[in-house]
This record gives C-alpha cells, sequence and structure tokens, in this order.
C-alpha cells in the first residue's frame, strides 16, 4: 500500500496548523487531524471548471500536489482518498468503502461516494473529510442510533437499517447517515455506506470517471468551494471546535455560523468569483485556468446594462 514519507507528512501538518504534541492517544489525534483538514483543505470542484484537461486524479502524488503544494482541495473521492493516505502513514488500520448519496429526488443513486472507516481499539469509526456541509468534522464511532453534533446546532445521526429501495429489506441492511437542522427539525436521510466492503482503487476509478465526466453530476454543473471554521482559539482554556462555514456557490459567498447565515459577497462575472476564491480561500488561478471556464455552462457571464 502506497503511503507518504515523514517529509511529505511535516509539509502537509505545517499545511493544516497540526503539531503531533496536540493530542496524546490515536483517537484524540485523529480527530484533531479530521477537524483542523476541514479547516484548512476545502471541499471543491474547481479543477472541473477552472483546468485544461476538466479531469481529477486519484493519485497520491498528484493528490499531494494538488493539496499540500497548491493550496487546494477536491471533492469526496480526492480528499478521503489523501486523508485515508495520510492515515495509513501515520500507522492507522482503515479501509476505503463506497457510498450513495441521496438525491433531490429522494432516491439513493449508484455509487458516487467514498468515506474510510477506522480502527481504533476494536472500534471502527466513519472518517469522512468530503461531504461538505453537512458532513461530520470528529470521527463517529459505528453504533446503531448514534446521535452526534455536527457544527451546533445541526446534529448527525448513523443507522444501520434498510433502505426504502431495497427488494429484500428482510435481509438486507446499510449504514445510513442522516442529518437534522436543528431540534425541532426533522431527520433528512443524506448518504449510505456498505462499511463492510472494502472498495479498491479500480472501483474508485470507475467512480471517479462518472462523477466528473457525467452532465448531470452535481460536481460538474457548479462551481463550488468551502471550508469549515473554528473558534477562536486564544484562549488556552477554550477546546478548539467548528463554529461555522464559508461557503463559495455558483455566484455568491456565504458565511454561516451556527444557525445564522448571510450572504456576504454576490458577483455577476468571473472576474469578480476568481477575485473572491482568491480572497476567501487564498486560491490564485492562472491565466490559462481563469480561460478554461470559457464556453462551459458554468461560466458567469457579465449581464450587459441592456439585458
Amino acid at each position: 500500500m502506497v503511503t507518504y514519507t515523514q517529509d511529505q507528512l511535516d509539509r502537509y501538518f505545517r499545511h493544516i496548523g497540526y503539531s503531533p504534541k496536540d493530542a496524546e492517544d490515536d483517537l484524540g489525534r485523529l480527530a484533531m487531524l479530521q477537524l483542523r483538514h476541514m479547516a484548512r483543505v476545502p471541499f471543491e470542484s474547481l479543477t472541473l471548471h477552472y483546468s485544461q484537461h476538466h479531469r481529477l486524479s486519484l493519485d497520491l502524488e498528484d493528490l499531494f500536489e494538488k493539496i499540500v503544494d497548491k493550496g487546494r482541495g477536491g471533492y469526496c473521492m480526492e480528499v478521503n482518498t489523501f486523508f485515508g493516505a495520510v492515515l495509513r502513514s501515520l500507522g492507522y488500520t482503515l479501509i476505503n468503502v463506497g457510498g450513495r448519496v441521496k438525491a433531490g429526488d429522494g432516491e439513493y443513486k449508484g455509487w458516487n461516494h467514498m468515506v474510510n472507516i477506522v480502527t481504533i481499539n476494536n472500534t471502527r469509526y466513519l472518517v469522512d473529510v468530503g461531504f461538505g456541509s453537512h458532513g461530520s468534522v470528529n470521527p463517529v464511532p459505528l453504533e446503531h442510533n448514534y446521535i452526534f453534533t455536527t457544527v451546533s446546532p445541526v446534529r448527525g445521526k448513523l443507522e444501520y437499517k434498510s433502505l426504502s429501495q431495497h427488494t429484500d429489506p428482510t435481509n438486507q441492511r446499510i449504514w445510513v447517515y442522516s442529518t437534522q437542522e436543528n431540534p425541532s427539525a426533522p431527520w433528512k436521510e443524506m448518504y449510505c455506506f456498505a462499511a463492510d466492503t472494502e472498495f479498491f482503487p479500480a472501483d474508485f476509478e470507475v467512480m471517479n470517471l462518472s462523477t466528473m465526466t457525467s452532465p448531470q453530476s452535481f460536481f460538474v454543473q457548479t462551481v463550488m468551494c468551502m471550508w469549515f471554521l473554528l473558534n477562536d482559539n486564544n484562549d488556552d482554556d477554550k477546546q478548539e471546535q467548528p463554529v461555522g462555514l464559508l461557503i463559495l456557490h455558483k455566484d455568491y459567498v456565504k458565511r454561516r455560523i451556527g444557525d445564522k447565515s448571510e450572504i456576504i459577497e454576490q458577483f455577476e462575472s468571473e472576474e469578480q468569483r476568481v477575485k473572491a476564491l482568491q480572497k476567501y480561500f487564498g486560491i490564485a488561478l492562472t491565466r490559462k485556468e481563469k480561460e478554461a471556464i470559457r464556453g462551459l455552462p458554468s461560466e458567469l457571464k457579465t449581464r450587459c446594462g441592456h439585458c
């Protein structure tokens, strides 16, 4: 199994602001790494719009260069492949497994998501750094009906159950990840995953090809970039926690703190959106990258005064 060198790990740690002294045990270190990663490595679809090839690589060296050297991120298969390799390099035991995201029509589609299942002291944990604003920022133990907080007041829940689409629900079960916007809101199923079936790199290559090329893919249709916001940790007595999100979605940037959301910038042109990527996420696109979106449905076309 390919892993990263100590030099690469050290460079990654500096990139996300993590020190090995920050945690004393394997679970604590994993939790800190996941939190720092999700606050520094954006969940984004930019390469599908701002590159000449519009393709995504799952090669570990390509991912390291993109995430650490260039300060970018990626979507689920990119960031979870990368993070899984980091964990293996640190000696963690884990498998990569596939998931299905529940679509707007209420149906689970084909295999189109990836998560890591990490085992520590005989307990298995869901570790997913690639599900965007509804994702968990901490390892989640695989326990039926386990409820946890993501970014307050949003909560998550794991269940091991059959799906409405299963043709033999008596004998079929799968892990289901759901979220709840606040304590009085209904639970909504987000995705399901097969924790007992390891997916191989070749499986994800097939999944990645479909997700990055299908015209129906959310990531192909949408320019997006987001990461989690942490509390001000200048107070030594205050534990570092996620307090909100910063989200660039199509033609606006939104900040969500707790249950309050605010659009902090709206843009009407590619020039404005490109500047916002650098302003809010530190992502500076090259001239060729900026030009690559021309002609795509996702391009923001400047509106003229007569339109």
